[in-house]
């Protein structure tokens, strides 16, 4: 029988977490929608719960009862006071969902890390010498996270490792490699990576994995968004 306990989403209000709900109601899979900032009731998906949680303050352990998976879309959001000294979601904030699950006996969940963690020979040298740099202590919580994961017992996880993400439509053709994008595949849609996501804890793939998701894309059709100056890394 197919296992009808929700899925608990954190950064559910986000743009990774907005487009996994989108598709998980598009399944009809259930889903309890955990985040710090919630979304007007009109901006809201579907029937879905919403509770309000920061991770990083609060105990949230007794809304957890009862879920069978955890995904994390939180993110951090780019800009010269996150690039100095970001908020520690990935680190106390994967250490305090891994502390929850605990409590709750769940034993799956699947967060959003970044391909650039590693270095990555289809990245431009434009992005190496510029972007990749002003990430840096992003990316080092990232690396801390992922470590976090591969040695918390008991614990099958994922670490998704998306490309550059882009605000983009949904297209269905990411392209799943082991670790390091594949040629060509430097960008990421935020749907794309959502749908991996849900996708990874639905069929139970990528287990103590770390999928890079990246898709080809049209140059031409991308220069309003894809300016050197502002990456997109995260949700």
């Amino acid at each position: 029988m197919p296992d009808t306990r929700p899925i608990a989403v954190f950064g559910a209000g986000g743009k990774a977490g907005t487009e996994l709900l989108k598709h998980a109601f598009g399944r009809d899979v259930p889903i309890r929608a955990f985040e710090h900032n919630l979304p007007e009731p009109s901006e809201r998906i579907g029937e879905f719960e919403y509770i309000d949680c920061d991770v990083l303050s609060d105990d949230f352990a007794q809304q957890l009862d009862g879920c069978r998976a955890v995904i994390s879309t939180l993110g951090v959001g780019f800009g010269p006071s996150n690039a100095i000294d970001p908020p520690p979601l990935y680190t106390e904030g994967t250490r305090n969902l891994l502390e929850a699950m605990k409590q709750t006996d769940i034993d799956r969940i699947a967060v959003i890390s970044a391909a650039f963690v590693e270095h990555q020979s289809s990245v431009p040298a434009w992005f190496e010498l510029t972007a990749k740099p002003a990430l840096f202590n992003i990316l080092e919580q990232m690396r801390a996270m992922e470590a976090m994961l591969s040695d918390a017992p008991d614990v099958r996880w994922t670490a998704a490792r998306p490309g550059w993400l882009l605000d983009e439509p949904y297209t269905g053709e990411a392209v799943i490699t082991d670790e390091r994008l594949a040629d060509g595949c430097f960008r990421c849609r935020h749907a794309d990576l959502a749908a991996s996501l849900l996708e990874f804890v639905l069929e139970d793939t990528w287990i103590n994995a770390k999928p890079a998701i990246g898709r080809p894309e049209n140059e031409l059709s991308l220069i309003h968004i894809s300016e050197p100056t502002r990456p997109r890394l995260i949700s």
